[in-house]
C-alpha cells in the first residue's frame, strides 16, 4: 500500500528522535508532577502537612523542568552550531566549484579567442 505522505514528508531517523526526544521527556515531567499532586491531595495528611508536601513537590518539578530547559537550550545551540558548520561547508564547496568553472571557462574563450584570431591572420594573409 502506497503511503499518502511524500518522501520529504517524513522524517530522518536522527530528525524524529531529536524533534521528539524533548517532547517525551516533557511528557514525563508532566505526568510525574500529576501523579505526584493527586497523590498528595489523596493522601490522609493534615491541611499544612499538605501545604507544605504540595510545596516541596513544586519546587522538584521546578527544579527538573530547570534542567529540562537548560538540555534542551544546550541542545539547541548544538544544533545550530553543527548547521553553521554545514552551511560553511556548503559555500566553501560551492564557491570552490564557481572559482574551477570560471578558471575553465576563462581558459576556452581565451583558446578559442587565440584560435579565431589566428584564422583571421591567416586569411588577412591569403588575401
Amino acid at each position: 500500500m502506497k503511503s499518502r505522505y511524500s518522501d520529504e514528508d517524513r522524517y530522518s531517523d536522527e530528525e524524529y528522535e531529536s524533534s521528539n526526544g524533548g517532547d517525551f521527556a516533557i511528557g514525563i515531567l508532566v505526568g510525574a508532577a500529576i501523579g505526584a499532586l493527586a497523590a498528595v491531595l489523596f493522601a490522609p495528611m493534615s491541611g499544612k502537612e499538605t501545604r507544605e508536601k504540595i510545596v516541596d513537590l513544586a519546587g522538584q518539578q521546578k527544579d527538573n523542568l530547570k534542567d529540562q530547559w537548560d538540555r534542551t537550550k544546550e541542545a539547541t545551540k548544538d544544533a545550530v552550531n553543527t548547521a553553521k558548520e554545514k552551511i560553511g561547508n556548503l559555500t566553501d564547496k560551492a564557491e570552490n566549484k564557481v572559482e574551477y568553472f570560471r578558471e575553465k571557462t576563462k581558459d576556452e574563450v581565451d583558446e578559442l579567442s587565440d584560435d579565431a584570431i589566428s584564422e583571421i591572420d591567416k586569411f588577412d594573409k591569403r588575401y
